[in-house]
């Protein structure tokens, strides 16, 4: 009985035979019986080279509130320092000032504690004294005397209507001219209730 033999086959049989006799996947001239093989092989893809990753961009920090002006005169941490409220805090009235004098204990002196807005209008001075020191730590950095003390105030601010940036000013003394001597500024940003 003759055979038959597919398309599939023989052309699979001329594929093998192609590969046997040293063809490299390429086109190959024909054979005896009259017939082309062309084989393809797959071609290799080029890889794209990776394309440069964008450096991410930092975030902008907030810029510090430029509310206060330069400071004239300013403390050093072994006389003086605020503890509340902390630079660039939000806070709602009354804001409450609190921090500690290495001499304010001494002959009654006071601490002043001035408001002052962004057209560096000062809107109010208040005298604080001192407070007691008993069950009360003083911060780190100050000197210690018998005459240290801590200061504490709260302050009213009138028509605060939306976030109003202010300065807080404390300092000890004046000068003959009446200017702040030995200044902490802290910028605040005061919400409306």
């Amino acid at each position: 009985m003759p055979r038959t033999v597919t398309f599939p086959v023989v052309a699979g049989a001329l594929m093998l035979l192609s590969f046997a006799c040293g063809g490299d996947g390429d086109e190959t001239g024909s054979d005896a019986t009259g017939v082309a093989v062309v084989v393809s092989s797959a071609s290799a893809t080029a890889t794209p080279p990776p394309s440069p990753t964008a450096s991410p961009t930092p975030t902008p920090s907030p810029s510090p509130l430029q509310v206060c002006s330069p400071n004239p005169d300013p403390a050093t941490l072994t006389v003086l320092q605020v503890e509340t409220p902390e630079a660039e805090a939000k806070t709602t009235i009354p804001v409450h000032v609190r921090g500690w004098s290495s001499n304010i204990g001494e002959e009654d002196k006071v601490v002043f504690v001035a408001v002052v807005d962004q057209k560096q209008d000062v809107l109010q001075t208040n005298e604080v004294p001192p407070q007691p020191r008993e069950f009360r730590v003083p911060p780190a950095g100050l000197e210690i005397t018998e005459f240290t003390r801590p200061f504490a105030i709260d302050i009213l601010l009138d028509d605060v209507t939306r976030e109003t940036p202010f300065c807080i000013w404390v300092y000890q003394d004046v000068d003959e001219e009446g200017m702040a001597r030995g200044v902490v500024q802290v910028p605040i940003v005061v919400e409306p209730r």
